[in-house]
Order: C-alpha cells, then sequence, then structure tokens
C-alpha cells in the first residue's frame, strides 16, 4: 500500500515557545511535517517564494506588516494556498476578516491542541473550519439585535481602525497601507460613522474591549 503524502506545513508566529511547542505536536500526526518556520511576515514571504508548502499556519499578531496584511498579499501571489489562522484574538471580528481576506480557518490559541489537527485535517481536505469558541460568538452575533457593528469594518477600514488605535498619525498610517492620507482620513471618517461613535477616545475604548490593541499600564 502506497503511504500517503507527507502534509508541509509553515508555521508563521512571532514566539519560538509556540511555533516549537506546535512543532512537536504536528508532527506526531502521522504525514504531517514542519518544513518551516517564520517569526516575521516579512521572513514568512521570503520562505514562501523560495517553496511553497501544502499549508500555512499563521498567527496575526507579529511586528512589522503584521498577519492579516501577509494573508491578504500571499492569497493574491497564491490563491490555492491554504492558510489556517491560529490566533490569541477571539472576537468574531478577527476571525471574519480573517476568512474574508483568504483564510480557510480560524483558530484560537485557547483551543485543545487537537481542534488545531482537526482544523488542519479540515482545511487540507478543501473545507473550512472554526474553533468552537469562535463559532459560538458568531451565533449570538447574528441573532437579532445582536450585531457587532466591527463586522461591517471592511478590511481596509479593519486595518485602519487597528492602526489608530494603536496610535498611528495619518501620514504613518498611509505610509504602512501604501494609500494617501486623504484615504486614511477618509477611512477615519467612515470607520466613526460605521461604529456609531464620535471621537478617537470611544475608538481606543472599543479596540481595547475587542483585543485589537493591548492596554499598557502606567509606569510607575
Amino acid at each position: 500500500m502506497a503511504e500517503s503524502p507527507t502534509i508541509r506545513i509553515l508555521l508563521v508566529d512571532d514566539h519560538a515557545v509556540v511555533r516549537a511547542g506546535y512543532r512537536r505536536f504536528l508532527e506526531l500526526e502521522p504525514g504531517y511535517a514542519v518544513v518551516g518556520e517564520a517569526s516575521s511576515a516579512e521572513e514568512a514571504y521570503a520562505l514562501l517564494q523560495a517553496g511553497t508548502p501544502d499549508l500555512v499556519v499563521l498567527d496575526l499578531s507579529m511586528p512589522g506588516q503584521g498577519g492579516l496584511s501577509l494573508l491578504r498579499r500571499l492569497k493574491l501571489r497564491w490563491p490555492l494556498l491554504p492558510v489556517l489562522v491560529f490566533s490569541m484574538h477571539d472576537h468574531p471580528a478577527f476571525a471574519i476578516q480573517a476568512m474574508r481576506a483568504g483564510a480557510s480557518g480560524y483558530v484560537t490559541k485557547s483551543s485543545d491542541p487537537q481542534v488545531v489537527v482537526q482544523a488542519v485535517r479540515a482545511v487540507m481536505s478543501g473545507g473550512h473550519m472554526m474553533s468552537p469558541d469562535i463559532e459560538a460568538k458568531l451565533a449570538r452575533e447574528s441573532a437579532p439585535g445582536q450585531g457587532e457593528p466591527m463586522l461591517g469594518l471592511s478590511s481596509r477600514e479593519f486595518d485602519v481602525f487597528r492602526l489608530i488605535a494603536s496610535g498611528a498619525s495619518h501620514e504613518d498610517i498611509a505610509s504602512l497601507l501604501k494609500v494617501s492620507v486623504k484615504t486614511v482620513a477618509n477611512n477615519h471618517s467612515i470607520i466613526r460613522q460605521k461604529l456609531g461613535i464620535s471621537s478617537d477616545i470611544e475608538l481606543l475604548k472599543l479596540a481595547l474591549d475587542c483585543g485589537a490593541v493591548e492596554a499598557h499600564p502606567a509606569k510607575s
């Protein structure tokens, strides 16, 4: 009987301990092999240009370009490459944005490791999967009267939302996203309208509530 082909996986996460732990766990599964690791979006893209794996397991929170931007970029270059997002973010807005960007699955880091294995199997079979905690939150959001305004943000607006909340200026955001300052200002205005807020203080509160940015304790 012929052996099943090996599934070659690229792990993209900026924490070496996380990559090492999931490398060991995934490689316990017959036919799974982690063939590369990257700690940043830029490093991941370089590895993909050198050789395309069968699956990318991608974190969203990374320095530099970030996971969502990398996801959009690599799906433009390799549209058929399956990507499983593996993230600390358990707010449904992140899952929706990842799936819109082309992810085949979304699993939170609080999930049981076996959920990751199930997601890999589903994605490699051509399906889609979200971890149960995200599915439950999305179900609640779809209930009458329970809609989450952030789910209505476009991919670009979500990027601008996160960057504004992190303290970036319109000029910085325009440079990072390679758009005009006027486009960023227009997005900023649309974001406020869609979220029903009138100030950036309210915007920051929403970002903190959903985990889009982290609160930093004041220095003593």
